[in-house]
């Protein structure tokens, strides 16, 4: 076996530069033993790295994408927790040096670790051999879906009829007539749960029975999405012991329990985008039988995924342009396919709501990120010149903009500027936009910062997530009220320690954590395309395009529910990245 020599004061140079990048990003004194350690674990892992990379000898692909992705997470690092790593400096240069010197390190760190990740995975394939399947594995769709509902129950037994909040009071005025219809919160969504309403109203005459049976419908649509995709996994004979960890997951996670007894339009809409992908997954791998089951479900799952959360229609038009040149081939059926899906879904938003008379949102929702940005100027206590500040006034009071600006939520300023001439910024929306870039221009640190604080819970691990929720039935004038089956001072103590285990124990919190699992999604797309199946990215589009239109106009920095369609695709990015489909037949 050929040794492989490595330059030990390169090495340690290296090992240096990393851990002095982590114990600034830790916070931990120069004087602590951890420094010490950091700096022999570093040394001792690149000796072995560069002992292992050089048996393994990557090819150039995989150096620029590790090089790629390394750079990538060391962007995110560095724009996140640049607050800590310049704790204590006030010197322009101290800072610059302070920077350059963590992201170097931050770099061979996450180089190495990307590197492995590929390396490592390029051995290994997750499907299992055909003779070693039984009849419990064959059955395993059925099994979770009724494992999924039975996880679910006492959830629901604790939170009956489900749990409300603000958004699904909203909802509930607009059914019962107390507020016009609006598409703020999606139209057919709200429809959909008057019709459970209409049916408990005629059967018991009270709204709980109509509330309790949609909450029941949502859980048995999820947990029937959960089984679609395990039996995708059973027919390319996906091993029995990660299907049961999936299981497992979907099942008896904390917060996809509570999300199936939760009425947001985010549930469903996650459970039609994993429908919708699982279909893709379905035709892209060329070995399943597309039968007219999978022709309706890709139907069925592409028109709700555009009608049940706004920027579902945005990634549906970003993703059509890809999906109809990766079908080129078959491009008849698919173009005939996603062409019913447009005139359905425009036809509802069309003449459908404007015969039902429903308003769309204001102008002023769409600008969740432009405004946070400007409005970082003034709450930083920038300078402005005296003719934009008059032209700001013209629609907000900008006296009132610093003690009013909340960094991880727009809503504060978007009613702020409700409360002044919202009507003007309508109508001159041209200047507006060219005030608003003249005036990054002349703030862009403040325009970084904002940005920054406005969305980085989808990009950064190490924010903390609001998933858990106090209340069942929020405070509302409607006279609705929780009536739980499971109530006893025993349950509430459960619910409490189940939602700040993630607090406590190291790697299972990642899984709360929507940067983490960001960064994973990125490094599953980069396995996918490694593995020269670049055909299967066509699986992450759709879940990108959501996080994209998050990027670019999210209301809240790390709003959980925002992003949970990528969460429930995770299992799915897995085998995509890391099956060996080319060598499995799928099963009868």
């Amino acid at each position: 076996m050929k040794i492989v020599r490595y330059k030990t004061p390169l090495t340690a140079l290296a090992a240096f530069v990393a851990a002095w990048a982590c114990v600034r990003a830790c916070g931990i004194s120069t004087f602590h033993l951890m420094g010490g350690l950091m700096f022999l674990v570093f040394f001792l892992t690149g000796r072995q790295f560069i002992q292992w990379q050089g048996r393994r000898r990557p090819t150039r692909r995989y150096i620029i994408t590790s090089a790629a992705l390394s750079g990538l997470f060391t962007l995110f690092y560095l724009c996140a927790d640049y607050g800590s790593l310049l704790a204590g400096l006030n010197s322009p240069l101290f800072c610059l040096g302070i920077m350059l010197i963590s992201g170097c390190g931050l770099y061979m760190i996450f180089y190495v670790l990307v590197m492995s990740f590929f390396l490592w995975t390029d051995e290994r394939t997750i499907h299992c051999q055909k003779d070693t399947v039984s009849r419990f594995y064959q059955r395993l769709p059925l099994i979770c879906f009724v494992f999924c509902l039975l996880a679910w129950l006492p959830y629901l037994a604790g939170n009956y009829p489900g749990v409300m909040t603000v958004d699904s009071l909203n909802q509930y005025g607009q059914i019962i007539g107390e507020l016009p219809m609006s598409n703020h919160h999606p139209w057919v969504h709200t429809q959909l749960i008057r019709v459970f309403w209409l049916a408990g109203m005629a059967l018991t005459g009270d709204p709980i029975t109509g509330l309790g049976l949609f909450t029941i419908f949502q859980m048995l649509v999820m947990a029937g999405i959960f089984a679609y995709l395990m039996d995708t996994f059973v027919r390319i004979w996906v091993r029995k012991g990660i299907c049961l960890a999936v299981l497992a997951c979907y099942a008896l996670l904390p917060y996809n329990a509570l999300y199936m007894v939760t009425m947001w339009k985010d549930i469903l809409f996650s459970g039609m985008v994993l429908l919708y992908s699982t279909v893709l997954f379905r035709f892209v791998s060329g070995i399943f039988p597309v039968t007219a089951r999978t022709y309706l479900l890709c139907l069925l799952s592409g028109i709700c995924m555009c009608l049940l959360r706004s920027n579902g229609f945005y990634a549906f038009l970003l993703t059509l342009p890809f999906l109809l040149f990766s079908f080129r081939r078959a491009w008849k059926k698919q173009l005939l396919l996603n062409l019913l899906i447009l005139l359905s879904v425009l036809t509802v938003k069309g003449p459908v709501m404007n015969t039902c008379q429903v308003a769309s949102p204001d102008f002023v929702e769409a600008l969740s990120i432009p405004i946070q940005l400007a409005a970082r100027v003034y709450a930083d206590g920038e300078t402005v010149s005296e003719t934009d500040n008059e032209m700001w006034n013209r629609i907000v009071d900008t006296s009132q903009i610093a003690q009013t600006y909340e960094s991880f939520c727009s809503d504060h300023m978007k009613n702020l500027i409700r409360q002044g001439d919202q009507a003007y910024l309508e109508a001159h929306k041209s200047d507006y936009l060219r005030l608003w870039c003249r005036f990054g221009l002349a703030h862009p640190l403040a325009y970084l910062r904002g940005y920054i604080d406005a969305t980085k819970g989808y990009w950064y691990p190490d924010v903390p997530n609001r998933i858990g929720f106090d209340e069942r039935i929020a405070e509302n004038p409607y006279g609705l009220t929780a009536r739980p089956l499971l109530h006893s001072p025993a349950t509430i103590k459960l619910h409490e320690i189940v939602f700040k285990l993630p607090d406590m124990i190291p790697l299972y919190g990642l899984l709360f954590s929507l940067g983490a699992i960001f960064w994973l999604c990125i490094l599953l797309a980069g396995r996918t395309f490694l593995s020269g199946a670049g055909r299967r990215l066509l699986i992450f589009l759709p879940n990108g395009a959501i996080m994209a239109t998050l990027f670019l106009a999210t209301p809240v920095y790390n709003e959980f529910r925002y992003a949970y369609s990528m969460l429930l695709s995770v299992p799915l990015f897995m085998i995509c990245a890391c099956a060996n489909l080319d060598q499995t037949d799928a099963a009868p």
